[in-house]
């Protein structure tokens, strides 16, 4: 079979440049996986100088520039590196060519030690895009006898990310600082109080209050949280954060949409359920503590069990657990729940009706139906907690936050996030919790809400400071 002068021609083309034009579908597989044909959102980080520190990350949005600055080597053997100062000295792709940005605190590392440095006043403001900073940081260090104040300069270049979600106007950053020696556990549940004297009071909706307000972080991804109450000049927050390492802080962000704007869901951005118009509307409190029912409707939530002795118990946005006479006895046990260690608390509201002399309300973390040591003694103007002793709370019986705390080893109860008694280790591992009623009277207080949530290092809630509104 002879091959004909086309097909010869074909083969001898083939022969003579196929090996080109592979090597140049090669190159173009490679110059395409290097992000040539599209730099905006494939170039990678770089950065040069700096020396002694290293610039291991560099991140750029509408909330500022983040950096990740580790201390390498230290001059003249001196045990620490304090930063002071970001001086930017020419940029592109950001919002100002020059700045100077003085740390609200000078950072301190030791060698190896790595801390990230939100500088506020260079951002990004367009997501995907190129940029290239040239900056010194200034530092501080002292040793044999020297007290050294100087500069180091590099460059950074990389793509620029999303910031804040689109919808918020005005934010103020939010700095979380564990102070313990360990760290916080993940997922936890912070407290932020947020007081008519701090920054953003004033862009908070006040009607429904709270509802244009909701926590970020850098990137701009939503963190969970939960509204638990409010007065004219105080409101108390919720937040489930990542960890944070011990001896350190992170950065988020409470944001503000427009006043008009309602951002209440039951998703991420929610409040205590007897704080909406319509019961538990806006309650988000599952997706934000380890362990959370509302009892919101007319039958008690999935795995809750009942331990009747002639007593009653009722349903309605929120549990009622009645006594009949001295003689009969109703209790209402969780589901098994992991809190070791764990912070168990609930919310109980006035519900008393024709009490004739104390009305004992068992409560705690124990077996039913005997609802073991934890209890209060309730009547029209006092309210003492019982725990082997007596310990008189207050005056009064409004809404009262009750908990149990336990460390790993022993137990402490609580009565509106203050101590008021401490166990012996015993057996005070609480894995259930007993609503009962045990005495003469009525309905008891009812039951709104019921949670657990993470325990602090050393029980130590990391501390809250705000910054200023951008």
């Amino acid at each position: 079979m002879r091959l004909t002068h086309k097909s010869q021609s074909a083969l001898e083309y083939m022969m003579t440049y196929g090996w080109a034009i592979l090597i140049i579908v090669i190159v173009a597989v490679i110059l395409y996986s290097m992000g040539i044909f599209n730099p905006s959102s494939s170039v990678t980080f770089t950065s040069s100088g700096f020396s002694p520190f290293i610039i291991s990350s560099a991140l750029c949005n509408n909330l500022g520039l983040n950096l990740a600055v580790e201390a390498g080597p230290i001059p003249n053997n001196a045990p620490y590196l304090q930063i002071k100062k970001v001086f930017v000295t020419s940029s592109s792709a950001v919002n100002t060519t020059t700045a100077s940005y003085s740390l609200p605190s000078p950072i301190t590392l030791k060698s190896g030690q790595t801390a990230n440095i939100l500088v506020p006043d260079i951002a990004c403001n367009t997501a995907k895009s190129r940029y290239t900073i040239a900056a010194n940081l200034q530092y501080y260090y002292s040793a044999a006898g020297l007290a050294v104040n100087t500069n180091t300069t590099g460059t950074i270049a990389g793509t620029s990310i999303s910031g804040k979600p689109s919808v918020i106007t005005s934010y103020v950053p939010v700095s979380i600082t564990n102070t313990q020696s360990s760290s916080i556990p993940q997922p936890f549940q912070q407290m932020v109080n947020i007081t008519s004297l701090d920054s953003g009071w004033t862009d908070i909706a006040s009607s429904p209050f709270g509802q244009n307000v909701e926590f970020f972080y850098y990137n701009g991804t939503i963190i969970p949280s939960w509204l638990e109450n409010y007065t004219s000049n105080h409101a108390l927050y919720w937040i489930k954060t990542e960890s944070i390492p011990a001896s350190s802080s992170i950065t988020v962000y409470m944001g503000f949409a427009p006043t008009s704007t309602n951002l209440f869901n039951t998703v991420n951005v929610g409040e205590a359920p007897q704080l909406s118009a319509t019961y538990g509307q806006y309650d988000d409190g599952a997706n934000v503590f380890n362990f959370y029912d509302n009892f919101a409707g007319t039958s008690l939530p999935s795995g809750w069990a009942v331990y009747s002795g002639g007593g009653s118990y009722s349903v309605n946005n929120g549990l009622i657990v009645t006594s009949t006479s001295s003689s009969s006895t109703e209790s209402i046990e969780s589901p098994t729940f992991n809190s070791n260690p764990g912070i168990v608390e609930w919310l109980s509201a006035p519900f008393i009706n024709s009490v004739s002399g104390d009305l004992q309300e068992g409560m705690g973390p124990f077996n039913c139906p005997d609802p073991g040591r934890f209890f209060y003694d309730l009547s029209p103007s006092s309210a003492e907690i019982f725990t082997g002793g007596s310990v008189n709370l207050q005056n009064n019986i409004n809404n009262n936050i009750f908990g149990y705390v336990f460390n790993g080893t022993n137990s402490t109860f609580s009565f509106n996030y203050k101590t008021v008694d401490v166990t012996p280790a015993g057996n005070p591992y609480p894995d259930v919790f007993c609503d009962g009623n045990q005495n003469t009277g009525t309905s008891m207080p009812m039951l709104m809400w019921f949670r657990v949530r993470a325990y602090p290092p050393a029980g130590v809630m990391p501390s809250v400071t705000f910054g200023s509104v951008s």
